[in-house]
C-alpha cells in the first residue's frame, strides 16, 4: 500500500474510531455499512479515490496522487 494510501486510512481509521458505533464495540466494516456515518464521507471518499487510482493506468504512470 502507497504511503498515500495508508494516511488516508490511518485518516478514515481515526474519525471512524470517534463515532458512536465503534465506541459501542461494532467492527470497523458494521459501522462503515451503517447509514448514519455522514461524519467520516470525506475521509471515506479519499480513500477511495486512492485505492481506485491504484487501479488506473494513467495514475500508475503518473503517480498517485496525495489526498
Amino acid at each position: 500500500m502507497p504511503k498515500s494510501c495508508k494516511e488516508a486510512a490511518y485518516a478514515l481509521l481515526a474519525c471512524m474510531q470517534q463515532q458512536p458505533c465503534m465506541k459501542t464495540g461494532g467492527s470497523l466494516t458494521e459501522c462503515l455499512k451503517s447509514e448514519d456515518v455522514d461524519a467520516c464521507s470525506v475521509q471515506r471518499n479519499a480513500y477511495f479515490l486512492c485505492k481506485r487510482s491504484q487501479l488506473d493506468m494513467r495514475t500508475r504512470i503518473r503517480g498517485t496522487r496525495v489526498y
